[in-house]
């Protein structure tokens, strides 16, 4: 039995809950399995030399079909038993489809990615108001590959504004989205509590408690997604940022000092997170946020100190008259390549 084999004998943490039973081969109907190409023979043949030491399977209750576990099933009927070991599962069709494909991404022969393709189309048809992470998860790809999916798809069932995340929690798709459901849905509630907000726009009461706090401002209220540059000012500035780093990266005083590399490592770091900072956020769990919110809001406090501090006194000012821009090399002043 390989490694992979071994780990499969620990049952999923759901079905270790379940007792082991004895099954009638006979009576076992075969998968829905999320296998394209159905099962190995050659697999078949080793898993039967060593039958007797095989987990169970796991069948869905009424129907008598194997969920998980065909290979097995296969290697018994080979080896002409009568009877084999499985754990019963009660569940819908759709739900029994859902655990086999978590079964096999996690454990056995693993399932080919063309194979975990064909189960995330099937799952988000099913389950749309999942999240990407959730349903991720469950087909074993990342949560951009489910993004993309999601985003070529036509069907609009699939393009939902709050999805429901592997915690059971509503969430909406963006931060943004949510806040702005908040502030509509107080606007129209005024009475109506944070916990009822917040339930109803898919965040959390921290959150609604801040747009509440930021709507008090004035009649109608600023943004409720704070007070923010508008989003191609944002986009400018930080692709401007991108460019100041990437030619100090080519400063011989920075490179070449240990102080130098650590702040242009930092900013590297600071600047890749823009790239994927709402779906970082959108995939925080309620109970982190606002604890994650103050501790952005302690590294932007650092980053702005440290700012002041290299802009102020030991800063080189720039000649009169010079244009306020990052420098560059004599060669891209000139134009030339």
């Amino acid at each position: 039995m390989s490694t992979r084999e071994r780990r499969s004998a620990a049952p999923d943490p759901v079905l270790a809950r379940l007792p082991v039973e004895t099954a009638r081969v006979a009576l076992l109907r075969d998968a829905r399995s999320p296998r394209l190409d159905g099962t190995d023979p050659a697999r078949v043949a080793r898993l039967a030399e060593i039958v007797d030491e095989l987990p169970p399977i796991v069948v869905q209750r009424p129907a008598m079909r194997v969920v998980d576990g065909m290979h097995r099933l296969q290697a018994a009927r080979s080896r002409g038993r009568a009877s084999i070991r499985v754990r019963y599962f009660d569940g819908s069709d759709e739900d029994a489809y859902i655990l086999a494909v978590r079964l096999n991404v996690s454990h056995g022969l693993p399932l080919p990615m063309r194979d975990r393709l064909a189960a995330l189309s099937r799952v988000l048809q099913a389950f749309p108001h999942w999240s990407d992470r959730r349903i991720a998860a469950t087909c074993g790809v990342s949560p951009g590959t489910v993004a993309a999916r999601r985003r070529r798809s036509g069907d609009e069932r699939l393009h939902v504004n709050t999805r429901i995340g592997s915690d059971g929690r509503r969430q909406p798709r963006s931060a943004a989205a949510g806040r702005q459901a908040a502030a509509e849905f107080m606007r129209r509630n005024p009475e109506a509590s944070l916990r009822v907000v917040a339930r109803h726009a898919g965040i959390s009461v921290g959150t609604a408690l801040d747009v509440r706090r930021k709507a008090a401002h004035g009649p109608t209220g600023p943004d409720p997604g704070g007070d923010r540059p508008e989003p191609d000012a944002a986009a400018a500035v930080l692709r401007d940022a991108a460019a100041r780093v990437e030619q100090l990266a080519r400063d011989p005083s920075l490179w070449g000092s240990e102080h130098g590399r650590a702040v242009l490592r930092l900013a590297s770091a600071t600047l890749g997170l823009t790239k994927r900072s709402e779906e970082l956020a959108d995939g925080m769990p309620d109970h982190a946020r606002r604890a994650l919110h103050d501790v952005a809001r302690a590294c932007a406090l650092v980053w702005n100190r440290c700012g002041d501090r290299v802009g102020g006194a030991g800063a080189a000012a720039p000649p009169p008259g010079a244009p306020d821009r990052p420098h560059r090399p004599p060669e891209e002043e000139n134009g030339e390549p």
